[in-house]
C-alpha cells in the first residue's frame, strides 16, 4: 500500500514538474511573438483569450486529478496540449495588455512642444562630481532619465519616465583626490544656472516635451523601439532650471563613483564602466575598439559579472568556514555542528544585491538577480530541477516580470547564450573534458551561435572575438572582485586610502596593456564582418545550427542545407531590370539613395547634429551594403546646407574606406541645366541652376529629374517660389540641349528627346523645401503634375513642415502624399512601366510599439475636403479626424500601373 502511494506521489509529482514547464515553455513563445504583432488586439478579445485560458487550465487540471484517482500510468497527450494552448492564451494576454498599459498615458496634445513645468527625480545619465572634461569644452550635452511625478501643478497618478536632455556650459574642475571633498561638493553643488543634474537629484524646470518617437529606417538604431523597452512616454529637453527648487540625493552609487573618478587612474573610464555600470565616459574610439573585437558585453555589466562576484563571494565564505574549521581543529573544540549552508547563501545573496545597487540596477543585471534569487530558492528548499525545467521557469519570470525587455537586443544574447550553453554542453558533455579544453570549446561555440543574433540586431559580428573574449575574460574575471573590494575598502575606510590606490593603479597597469591589445586588434582590417541580413534568413541560420547540434539522422544534412540557402540568397542584388529611389527618415533633413543592380546615386547625405551624421557614416553605408548597391557612381549635393550636406565628410570617410571615387555634384560644381547623363539605362536631367552658377543656397539649389522613358522622380532640393517661377520660365527658352555631356564610364552620354526630359513634369516629387509655405506654388504643382509628393521632414520640427497651405494645395490636384515623420523610410519600386510605393512604418515594420504620428499642425484645424470633382488617377488624399487613424487614409503599399 505505503509503495503504491509512493509510487503514485512521485508520479504526480514528475507530472507538476512538466505540467508547469509546459505551461510555462508555451507562455514563453507566445509572449515572444508579440514582438511582432502589428497592432494590439481588441480589448474584448484579449478578455476572451484570458478567460479561455483559464478554462482550459482548469479543465486539464480536472483531467489529471482524475487520472490520479484512477492509477493511470498512461498519460493522455491531450491533456497536455490543453495546458500548452492555455499557457500560450495566457502569454499573448498578459503581453497585450502590458502593452495597453505602456500605452494608456499618452502626453497631452495641449502640452506637446510646449513650455512645460514638471518635478521629477533623475535615476539614469546623471553627471559625476569630479568628472573631468577637456580644457576647450564650452558646453556638454547631458541625457537624462527622469521620474516625472508631476506636470504643470497636476500630480499625474503613476510616476512617467521621460528622457530630457540638458546642455551645460559650465566646466567641471576636478576635486582633490581627499575623498572627503566629494561629500561636500555633493551637499553644497554648484549654484550655477548652467549646473547639470546628478543621479537622485529632485529638481522643478521649464521643459518641452514631445511622445516618444523616432526615425526609422531598414538599418540603424531604432530609437522608438528602445524607448519603448525603457518604459519612456515623452522625449524633450531643459530650457530652464529651477536651481532653487533642485535637491541632491546623492546615492552611495553616485558618491563612489565620484570618489573613484578622484583617483589617479589613466583607465579611469574603463574602471567607471566596469565597477560603477557608468558608460558615458567612453568615447567613440572606446565603442569602436569593443565593437570589433567582440567584448563589449565584457565592459557592460551584465549577468557574467554578478555572476563573478557570486562566485567570488562564494568562495570566500568557503575560504573563512575552511579557516574556522582549521581554527576550531587546532584549538581542540567540542563546538557542535553548525550548518554553515544558510548563512554561505545569504552571504552570496546579499554580495549580489549590492552589487546590483551599484550597478545602478541596469535591467540585465537585475534580471540575473532574480534568476539567481530563484536558483538560490529552489536550492534552499532542497527542490532539485532538471536543468530546462528550471531555465524555461527562469525565463518565464524574466518576462514576467520584464516583458518590454523583449524588445532589447540584451535580452536575447543573454538568452542565446544560456541556451548555446546549455546545449553544447549536452551535446558534448563538457563536464568530461580537462577544463581548459572545456572554456575554450564552450567560448568557441558560444561565439559561433551568438554570431547570427549579434548581426541580426547590429548588423557587426567580430572575427577575432574569439581570441579576444578568451584573453579578456579571464583577466576581467579576476580582476574585477579585487577592484571592487579595493574600491570599496578605500571609500569606507579612509585609513586605508593609499593601500587601494596602490591595488587599483597596478589594475590600472594591466587595463593599459588589455587597451593597447584590444586596439591593436580591432585596426585590422578582418576583425569584424558588416552584414545585414533578413530577420528570415537568420532565423534560418539559427535553426540549421540547432540541427548541427542534434544527434544525426538521415537527412539532417539536406535539412541544414536548405536552411542556410535564404543566407546566400542575401547577398544577390536586386535584379538590374528594376529601380528605386530610397527616401531615408533622416529627421529635419534629407537623404535619397536611388539604386539599380549594384549601383547607386546618392542625393543628399543627411543633417548633422552636434557635429554627428549617424546617417550618412552608418545608415546610409549600412543600407547599400543590406541591397547589395554599394558600387557609389554620384553623389550629388542640392545645395551646402547641413540638413542636406550634413553628412559629406562620413560619407565621403566610408567611400574612401571602400576603395570608391564617386563623382560629386554641388550647384556649384557639375550641376547646371541643360546637363543630361545616361546612368545604368536612366536618364539624368538637371533643370537649375544656370550654367556659370557660384551661389551655394536654397534658392540655387540643385534640381534633378530622373526616369526611365517612363516614369520619372523629380528632386528640386530646397528651391522656392523664385526659383519655381524661373525653373518654368526657362522651360518656355529654346536651346535647353547640353552641349556638355558627362563621359564618364559609367554614366553614358546620350538622350533622346531632350527638351523632354528638361521639363518639370513628373509623377513623383520630392516636396520642395520639405514642404514650406514658401515653395509648391500653384502653377508649380500644375507643370510638374506628380501623382505623388514625398515630405522629407522631421516629427515636430519647429519649422511646422508640410505648411497647412501647401498640404491643402497638393490636396486640391489630387496628389497622394507622404511624410518621412509619419511614414518612415519610403521605397518606390520602378518596374514595367509602374511603380509600387511602400513605407517601414506602415508596411515592412508595422508594430504596435512603433505607431505613426501624423503632423499635429495640418491636423489641428481640419482641411479642406477633396474637390467633387474626380481627380487625375483617383489618388486624392482622405483626410480623417479620428482619434489614432493617419493623416491620410490611404494603403502603406499603392501601386499606379
Amino acid at each position: 500500500m505505503w509503495a503504491r502511494f509512493s509510487r503514485l506521489y512521485l508520479l504526480l509529482r514528475k507530472t507538476m514538474v512538466n505540467r508547469i514547464t509546459i505551461w510555462c515553455g508555451s507562455f514563453c513563445i507566445s509572449a515572444v511573438t508579440a514582438v511582432l504583432w502589428a497592432v494590439l488586439p481588441p480589448l474584448n478579445f484579449i478578455m476572451a483569450l484570458a478567460i479561455s485560458g483559464g478554462v482550459l487550465l482548469f479543465i486539464s487540471q480536472c483531467s489529471f486529478h482524475f487520472l490520479a484517482i484512477v492509477c493511470t500510468k498512461r498519460i493522455n497527450w491531450i491533456k497536455f496540449a490543453l495546458i500548452a494552448i492555455s499557457g500560450a492564451l495566457i502569454g499573448a494576454t498578459w503581453m497585450a495588455s502590458v502593452g495597453y498599459w505602456h500605452l494608456s498615458w499618452q502626453l497631452p496634445e495641449s502640452k506637446i512642444q510646449q513650455d512645460v513645468t514638471i518635478n521629477g527625480v533623475v535615476v539614469q545619465g546623471g553627471c559625476l562630481n569630479g568628472q573631468k572634461l577637456s580644457v576647450d569644452a564650452e558646453s556638454r550635452i547631458y541625457s537624462y532619465t527622469v521620474h516625472m511625478n508631476k506636470m504643470d501643478a497636476v500630480i499625474l497618478p503613476i510616476t512617467k519616465k521621460v528622457k530630457l536632455s540638458h546642455r551645460t556650459n559650465a566646466r567641471f574642475k576636478a576635486h582633490s583626490t581627499d575623498h572627503s571633498a566629494v561629500y561636500s561638493s555633493a551637499q553644497s553643488n554648484e549654484r550655477q544656472n548652467n549646473e547639470c543634474l546628478h543621479n537622485g537629484d529632485s529638481f522643478i524646470a521649464t521643459v518641452k516635451l514631445k511622445p516618444a518617437y523616432g526615425v526609422l529606417n531598414p538599418v540603424g538604431f531604432n530609437r522608438q523601439q528602445y524607448l519603448t523597452s525603457q518604459h519612456i512616454v515623452a522625449t524633450g529637453y531643459i530650457k530652464k532650471l529651477d536651481i532653487e527648487n533642485t535637491t541632491h540625493n546623492h546615492s552611495t552609487r553616485h558618491n563612489i563613483s565620484a570618489f573613484l573618478s578622484t583617483l589617479p587612474l589613466n583607465q579611469m573610464r574603463w574602471f567607471q564602466a566596469l565597477l560603477i555600470g557608468e558608460r558615458s565616459l567612453l568615447t567613440k574610439e572606446d565603442w569602436h575598439t569593443i565593437g570589433q573585437t567582440g567584448t563589449a558585453h565584457v565592459f557592460s555589466i551584465s549577468g557574467m559579472h554578478l555572476s563573478v562576484i557570486a562566485m567570488a563571494a562564494f568562495y570566500s565564505c568557503n575560504v573563512i568556514i575552511l579557516i574556522l574549521l582549521l581554527i576550531n581543529f587546532a584549538l581542540k573544540s567540542k563546538a557542535g555542528f553548525v550548518n554553515f549552508r544558510t548563512y554561505v547563501v545569504f552571504t552570496v545573496v546579499i554580495s549580489a544585491a549590492f552589487y546590483v545597487m551599484l550597478s545602478g540596477m541596469a535591467l540585465p543585471v537585475v534580471r540575473a538577480f532574480i534568476l539567481l534569487t530563484v536558483g538560490v530558492g529552489f536550492a534552499v528548499f532542497n527542490k532539485v530541477l532538471r536543468p530546462v525545467n528550471l531555465g524555461i521557469f527562469m525565463l518565464f519570470t524574466c518576462i514576467l516580470v520584464f516583458p518590454l525587455s523583449l524588445l532589447q537586443a540584451s535580452f536575447y544574447l543573454s538568452v542565446g547564450a544560456v541556451i548555446s550553453i546549455w546545449l553544447l554542453n549536452w551535446r558534448f558533455h563538457f563536464h568530461a573534458m580537462p577544463w581548459y579544453n572545456a572554456l575554450f570549446c564552450i567560448q568557441l561555440g558560444v561565439s559561433v551561435v551568438m554570431a547570427p543574433i549579434s548581426l541580426l540586431w547590429f548588423g557587426t559580428a567580430s572575427v577575432i572575438g574569439i581570441i579576444a573574449n578568451m584573453l579578456v575574460l579571464p583577466i576581467v574575471a579576476l580582476i574585477l572582485p579585487i577592484a571592487l573590494l579595493a574600491l570599496l575598502v578605500g571609500y569606507f575606510i579612509p585609513v586605508s586610502l593609499s593601500f587601494s590606490v596602490w591595488v587599483l593603479q597596478k589594475i590600472d597597469r594591466v587595463f593599459t596593456w588589455v587597451m593597447a591589445l584590444l586596439t591593436e586588434a580591432a585596426s585590422y582590417p578582418l576583425s569584424a564582418i558588416h552584414f545585414y541580413p533578413s530577420s528570415g534568413a537568420m532565423l534560418c541560420l539559427l535553426g540549421a545550427m540547432l540541427f548541427g547540434l542534434l544527434p544525426y539522422w538521415r537527412y539532417k544534412w539536406v535539412c541544414m542545407l536548405l536552411l542556410v540557402l535564404p543566407l546566400f540568397v542575401s547577398f544577390i542584388p536586386a535584379s538590374p531590370s528594376t529601380w528605386y529611389v530610397n527616401v531615408f527618415d533622416a529627421g529635419q533633413g534629407t537623404a535619397i539613395a536611388v539604386t539599380k543592380g549594384k549601383h547607386a546615386v546618392i542625393i543628399d547625405t543627411g543633417p548633422m547634429y552636434n557635429g554627428e551624421a549617424p546617417l550618412a557614416g552608418k545608415v546610409l553605408p549600412a543600407f547599400l551594403a543590406k541591397t547589395n548597391s554599394t558600387l557609389v557612381d554620384m553623389v550629388i549635393h542640392s545645395h551646402g546646407d547641413t540638413d542636406h550636406a550634413g553628412g559629406r565628410q562620413a560619407f565621403k570617410a566610408w567611400l574612401d574606406s571602400e576603395g570608391l571615387n564617386p563623382s560629386w555634384i554641388s550647384p556649384v560644381d557639375g550641376c547646371e541645366r541643360g546637363k543630361v547623363t545616361r546612368w545604368q539605362g536612366l536618364t539624368l536631367s538637371f533643370l537649375w541652376p544656370e550654367k556659370g552658377n557660384v551661389e551655394d543656397s536654397n534658392a540655387m539649389s540643385c534640381v534633378v529629374k530622373i526616369d526611365d522613358g517612363h516614369r520619372s522622380v523629380l528632386f528640386p532640393g530646397d528651391i522656392e517660389r523664385t526659383s519655381e517661377y524661373a525653373i518654368l520660365q526657362t522651360e518656355y527658352k529654346r536651346g535647353d540641349v547640353d552641349d556638355n555631356v558627362s563621359s564618364n564610364t559609367n554614366i553614358e552620354p546620350g538622350g533622346k528627346n531632350e527638351a523632354n526630359h528638361l521639363s518639370v513634369n513628373a509623377d513623383v516629387l520630392i516636396a520642395p523645401h520639405h514642404g514650406s509655405k514658401t515653395s509648391s506654388t500653384n502653377i508649380w504643382i500644375q507643370k510638374v503634375s506628380p501623382e505623388v509628393v514625398i515630405y522629407t521632414q522631421g516629427y515636430e520640427n519647429r519649422w511646422k513642415f508640410p505648411s497647412k497651405s501647401v498640404v491643402s494645395r497638393y490636396q486640391e490636384y489630387g496628389v497622394r502624399q507622404f511624410t518621412t515623420s509619419e511614414f518612415g523610410f519610403i521605397r518606390l519600386e520602378f518596374a514595367k512601366g509602374g511603380y509600387i510605393v511602400s513605407s517601414e512604418r506602415k508596411h515592412t515594420q508595422r508594430r504596435w510599439y512603433l505607431p505613426a504620428h501624423a503632423p499635429r499642425h495640418v491636423l489641428k484645424h481640419g482641411s479642406k475636403p477633396a474637390p467633387k470633382s474626380e481627380p487625375r488617377h483617383q489618388l486624392s488624399p482622405n483626410f480623417t479626424d479620428s482619434v489614432g487613424v493617419n493623416k491620410y487614409n490611404f494603403p502603406s503599399k499603392h501601386r499606379v500601373d
